[in-house]
């Protein structure tokens, strides 16, 4: 009977692919186990199908245990606050004893908790057993009432589980092809440009000197007010000391490679000087001080990478998320704890990356893409007006 049992395990969680809008999270042909999620930001939904059965309820626990287990050490996947696992086990016999005190929803406290229902889908209780199935993950699939000969079966099973493994291979594929789309040219010419320039600085009076960094491009109010608007952007290459080059440098390094990789060298470096003349131009008009850096264009970076995170949620939190929002908050606070930090700039260059990024938008991006270039041109002008004019009537 193991055809008709594989048979029914493969067909039911490619129809819950296909009907329900799951997603393959992993299979094991060797061992005839099947895995699918449904994410949200409030209930991760897991799916674990698998043909194997149970002589004992005891045998049966103890599997159950083992599939917390996996899940809990899966838990960074998940971004819900809470994780469902659907448990379905299909084969020919029941345990001997009696198991129903496990079709209650058991609860394991995690740091984000997990519930877990049981589904055991044999020879003598299946309609039933599908049925409360069905039922748990709210699905409308029907399930089949006759079934054919299993020469039809074993074609059937062995054709659905090609398909749940191309879907798998199309699904990591996808992923692959996100996270590498361009490759950090840009970002290595950056790291030589801005090097470059320092050592132009130091050879030339020193890049702590404030006259050599204002007749090299810093930004200086009095001369941009009195026409000199080319130092928004040259000041982006300007570092003052060894010090806040090598960090400024490192972050260029770290974040260009990773939004250069997604969203392309074209995109990544208007995101970086979009970014960067909103950060300049937020200085200008916010800050009094003479004051240089790449700090506006890199956290313009990370606001690319937050568009990210608003494009491909579920995708951002299972990987890069949480540490790109840690350390930018991180990065955040040092900012308003230290004042010799340009704030403006910062804060400056967070929005203007995102708003660049939303302009340029992603590669294959799965949404709107000429509404949130509309909105992002307009967003980015109407930024620029309003910073140039405030800080043009601030400081003239």
């Amino acid at each position: 009977m193991h055809i008709n049992e594989q048979y029914l395990m493969y067909q039911l969680a490619y129809k819950l692919i296909k009907e329900d809008d799951f997603d393959m999270l992993h299979i094991n042909p060797k061992f005839n186990e099947v895995w699918l999620e449904k994410q949200s930001r409030q209930k991760s939904k897991v799916i674990r199908l698998i043909h194997r059965g149970f002589d004992w309820k005891n045998h049966l626990k103890r599997d159950v245990a083992s599939v917390f287990q996996r899940v809990t050490k899966m838990g960074n996947h998940f971004i819900g606050k809470n994780i469902e696992i659907v448990n379905v086990y299909i084969t020919e016999h029941e345990p001997v004893d009696n198991w129903n005190e496990l079709k209650q929803t058991l609860l394991m406290k995690h740091k984000k908790p997990v519930k877990m229902d049981i589904f055991y889908l044999a020879t003598t209780n299946r309609d039933d057993e599908a049925s409360r199935l069905l039922n748990k993950v709210d699905s409308s699939i029907e399930m089949e009432e006759n079934y054919p000969s299993e020469m039809i079966q074993e074609k059937a099973s062995e054709e659905y589980k090609h398909q749940l493994m191309y879907i798998l291979k199309e699904k990591n594929d996808a992923i692959k092809r996100v996270f590498n789309y361009g490759k950090p040219r840009f970002t290595h010419a950056l790291l030589f440009i801005n090097v470059l320039i320092f050592l132009i600085l130091e050879l030339n009076g020193g890049s702590m000197d404030i006259e050599t960094l204002i007749h090299y491009g810093a930004k200086y109010n009095p001369a941009i007010v009195s026409g000199e608007w080319w130092r928004i952007v040259s000041s982006m290459f300007l570092h003052i000391g060894a010090l806040h080059l090598f960090m400024n440098m490192l972050a260029v390094y770290y974040l260009g490679t990773a939004v250069e990789k997604i969203y392309g060298s074209g995109r990544f470096i208007i995101i970086y000087f979009l970014a960067g003349i909103i950060g300049s131009l937020t200085s200008f008009a916010f800050n009094t001080h003479v004051s240089a850096g790449a700090s506006g264009a890199l956290f313009g970076l990370f606001g690319a990478l937050l568009y990210f995170g608003v494009i491909y949620k579920n995708l951002f939190y299972q990987t890069m998320g949480k540490s790109v929002i840690f350390i930018l908050l991180i990065n955040l606070a040092f900012g308003f704890l230290i004042p010799q930090i340009d704030m403006g700039a910062h804060l400056g260059g967070l929005i203007g990356g995102f708003v660049a990024a939303g302009i340029t938008s992603l590669p294959e991006q799965p949404t709107r893409k000429r509404l949130y270039k509309i909105i992002g041109i307009i967003l980015f002008i109407s930024l620029t007006i309003f910073l140039a004019r405030y800080g043009y009537i601030i400081h003239s």
